[in-house]
């Protein structure tokens, strides 16, 4: 999954939820978001914590900028915004991620990282500072 004929590309967005996620219904989106994403050969990473999502899609153009299109008009999401939009050189995540705070009670999860575990695993990927600040107004807005 490496190398695409076409290049791979990648959108990263986050948003704000506009229904109230419960643990199981996170999981329920993890579960039929691997589905999905292995049939559409779309890897990356999706975080949520504090009421806010913010993901990495990767793959053929074509496939990433379809999966997109149906978040973006998807109305559990507010505030959709583009962080990044483009052709990359290379995959960064070979596999899809999870990751929430504060922890699942069914930890552990396949492909499940905790928030610290996915930002070491994104460690040299150009999207890591993106994920560590999310990751830090997460943690803020969970203790407060």
């Amino acid at each position: 999954m490496n190398s695409e004929p076409a290049g791979c590309y990648s959108i990263v967005y986050s948003s704000t939820v506009i229904v109230d996620f419960t643990e199981e219904s996170l999981l329920r989106l993890l579960r039929r978001a691997r589905v999905f994403n292995a049939q559409a050969g779309i890897t990356g990473v999706l975080m949520y914590g504090g009421g806010r999502f913010m993901q990495v899609l990767e793959g053929c153009p074509a496939a990433v900028r379809c999966l997109y299109a149906r978040i973006a008009t998807d109305p559990r999401h507010g505030r959709l915004e583009k962080l990044a939009d483009g052709l990359v050189a290379r995959r960064e995540f070979t596999e899809w991620h999870m990751s929430f705070a504060p922890l699942p009670a069914g930890f552990p999860l396949p492909g499940y990282l905790t928030p610290p575990q996915l930002v070491i695993a994104s460690a040299g990927t150009l999207v890591q500072p993106l994920l560590s600040e999310f990751m830090a107004s997460c943690f803020e807005q969970v203790a407060a």
